[in-house]
């Protein structure tokens, strides 16, 4: 597991100044395994070998800049172990290197415009906070003049994130390893593309797994599980620097097992994508998690609305176009047999020329097997409904009623049916209607049916008390 490496001269002159004493963890070919959580947590857990060149400290290159520290197991079978580690996490860079010679002096190297010839200054950095500023000789400078050079690295600054460990014994043989640890920066989330035909009653679904690595290395050749589930936290986030002591580390995972694709661990699912797979750092990659086709579901529109039943509402409201959404009933026998991880779902219908259109996009949250899952895509062009309130009365002091007409227009070229929801405060009973209704909580529901090219009024007379 190696992190990109573009500034090669630095990493020859962090080589340089390296600790003599420091034993250093074979970088060469590790197998590494994550399990990825859907709330931006990794497991990271992965070999390594560590030289048995009788130091009893080790520093293990190629680590995760997000790595929480008090996390960290190192599983040496029982060999060795583990006193105390720390993350070295400040990364070579000018930025760093500036900050780290605050009241120090560097070298200012200024080329002759006409000879060529290299004029050399010392100069002393003073500040980098808001911009750089130098004293060199009796004068101060805002602008470097030419090109800083710097006399040495800090033993403690590295071209990547490295985890220091102070054994309790030297290690005088190569130590075969498990290293395994959280860490931030590496995230997963399902996303879906949803095929609806014309009647929209049936959908091909895809899901797929977006993985995006802001670990800070490159994820090379790893055995990947993903955990859809919200696991539980409650530790604070990776601190750097950090150091802590350590007791005597346990195996972080077992080898991973030969399983289908999906398994249920305690109150989650597993994804245990096939292969190895290769996740750059600052890269993201989509990899195929299920799909399903022909899943049978049903075209809802639907209108919510709030009557004013304590008070008289003059004139004609504009009409309002209903929601749109397809619902697919979890219990039908052809429905999908696969929880579905929370995500994004993207919807798309072909037209009458077998073009793709895009019709809308929903998140949906986990949904286990038999429940009904259901996408919100917007509204719809020609279904509306207007809403006329025709009579009100007050019935005594804390008693009301009031008459609602509802004209539902469908200018499509097929009949809809709307699912009609009325929220009415208090305590409310229908006494006229022109159809019947249903209690839906607090709400009163018709389904209404509307001829292509048609309307629909649906009437009711509501007495509230509050």
């Amino acid at each position: 597991m190696k992190m990109h490496r573009p500034f090669a001269v630095a990493a020859l002159l962090v080589g340089s100044f390296m600790v003599s004493n420091m034993s250093y963890a074979n970088d060469a070919n590790p197998a590494l395994r994550l399990t990825i959580y859907a709330n931006g947590l990794t497991l990271v857990d992965e070999a390594r070998i560590l030289k048995g060149d009788g130091n009893d400290t080790v520093r293990i290159k190629g680590v995760a800049s997000q790595m929480i520290v008090d996390s960290v197991h190192l599983d040496t079978g029982g060999a060795a172990h583990v006193a105390e580690f720390a993350l070295d996490s400040d990364i070579l860079s000018a930025r760093i290197l500036l900050e780290r010679s605050v009241g120090k002096t560097v070298r200012v190297v200024r080329t002759h415009p006409t000879t060529g010839a290299e004029i050399i200054e010392t100069a002393e950095v003073l500040s980098v906070k808001g911009g750089l500023i130098l004293k060199i000789g009796d004068r101060i400078e805002t602008t470097v003049p030419g090109r800083l050079v710097f006399d040495h690295v800090p033993d403690d600054l590295h071209v990547e994130p490295s985890l220091t460990m102070r054994m309790t014994k030297p290690v005088t043989e190569p130590l075969h390893t498990r290293l395994g640890y959280l860490a931030t920066g590496i995230e997963w989330g399902a996303v879906y593309t949803a095929v609806l035909n014309g009647d929209h009653d049936q959908m091909d679904l895809e899901g797929r797994a977006r993985i995006s690595n802001n670990a800070g290395l490159d994820l090379k050749d790893a055995d990947i599980s993903l955990v859809a589930g919200d696991v539980a936290r409650r530790s604070a986030a990776p601190q750097m620097k950090l150091m802590a002591m350590a007791a005597r580390s346990e195996s972080m995972a077992a080898d991973a097992p030969q399983m289908p694709q999906r398994q249920e661990l305690s109150a989650f699912h597993v994804y245990h994508l096939p292969g190895s797979v290769t996740i750059k750092d600052k890269e993201t990659k989509q990899l195929r998690l299920l799909g399903r086709d022909d899943i049978p579901v049903k075209r809802v529109l639907t209108y919510r609305g709030s009557p004013q039943v304590y008070g008289r509402v003059q004139g004609f409201r504009q009409p309002t176009p209903v929601a749109l959404s397809v619902k697919m009933e979890g219990e039908h026998k052809n429905a999908i047999a696969e929880p579905l991880p929370g995500g994004l779902v993207r919807a798309y219908v072909r037209d009458g020329g077998g073009v793709l259109r895009f019709i809308g996009e929903d998140n949906i949250a986990n949904t286990p097997v038999g429940n009904d899952l259901e996408l919100n895509l917007g509204r719809a062009f020609n279904v509306t409904v207007a809403r006329t309130q025709t009579d009100f009365n007050k019935l005594g002091e804390r008693t009301t009623e009031a008459a609602v007409t509802l004209t539902i227009k469908n200018g499509g070229e097929k009949s809809a049916m709307v699912d009609v929801f009325e929220s009415i405060p208090g305590d409310w009973q229908i006494i006229e209607q022109s159809q019947g209704h249903t209690r839906d909580g607090s709400a009163a529901k018709w389904i209404v049916a509307v001829a292509a090219k048609g309307e629909t009024e649906l009437t009711y007379r509501v007495r509230v008390r509050r």
